[in-house]
């Protein structure tokens, strides 16, 4: 079995300002001091979530959280929901269609496979990527949303919106899931801003709904504000959310 080769972008350790006065979920505009990280430089293709899928990822429950093996076990789901959808599935289209609970077995069983510690970001992470420590998101023009009307993500390997860092599409083209909790339920914020990393916000256990960001081809331009927190619960899935891996620097 070959593994997937991850391309990523250095973001080094610093102060960066997150949040917007605009969106209620959002406020108050702040800083987070984080430590350095890598990202990826794109959202994790189909043709890089096939190796999971070879290497029966999905009937191995090392790689779940208990919630996630009782979620995967119920639904009796051994795919992505998109997998054999022929709009969503060229190898270098983003993976569409998983839950936030495959898409944490994913970097689970990656980081078992090659030692490395890959894992999703976090929500502040995710935005200090999108935005940088001087605030400078790709142009709205560059981005995939409804108004494009492609009714579709485009593939990763299109030159598109590149972030400060060089990562590719943070803005638009597929929501992408974060380690971050929301909530016990999507209707209700109970990890508000200020970001707080050591308040349980980062636990993985549990069914709470969880964080994720960017917006999609299918959104309005409204709904991609790098800063806006949407959210859903983990078993959900949808053809325009995906993610994106990261690690802390070695």
């Amino acid at each position: 079995m070959t593994l997937p080769e991850i391309e990523v972008c250095d973001i080094p350790a610093g102060d960066y300002p997150i949040g917007d006065a605009s969106l209620p979920p959002s406020r108050p505009e702040h800083t987070v001091s984080l430590k350095a990280f890598v990202l990826g430089r794109t959202t994790v293709t189909n043709a890089q979530y096939a190796a999971f899928l070879a290497a029966d990822g999905y009937n191995n429950q090392v790689f779940w959280t208990e919630m996630g093996w009782r979620w995967r076990r119920g639904k009796g789901h051994e795919q992505p929901a998109m997998w054999r959808d022929s709009r969503f599935n060229a190898p270098d289209q983003p993976v569409v269609g998983v839950a936030w609970y495959e898409a944490l077995a994913f970097t689970v069983w990656l980081a078992s496979a090659t030692g490395l510690p890959w894992r999703l970001p976090t929500e502040a992470e995710w935005e200090a990527a999108a935005r940088g420590p001087d605030d400078r998101a790709p142009l709205p023009r560059l981005y995939n949303t409804a108004e494009r009307g492609l009714g579709r993500p485009w593939p990763v390997t299109k030159p598109s919106n590149i972030s400060w860092c060089g990562a590719s599409d943070l803005c638009g083209n597929v929501w992408e899931w974060c380690s971050t909790r929301w909530g016990r339920n999507w209707q209700t914020l109970e990890y508000e801003y200020p970001y707080k990393e050591g308040d349980g916000r980062e636990f993985l256990d549990g069914s709470q709904a969880r964080v994720m960001r960017g917006g999609s081809w299918f959104d309005p331009l409204t709904e991609v504000n790098p800063a806006n927190r949407g959210r859903y619960l983990p078993g959900s899935r949808g053809s325009n959310i995906g993610f994106r891996l990261a690690r802390s620097a070695l």
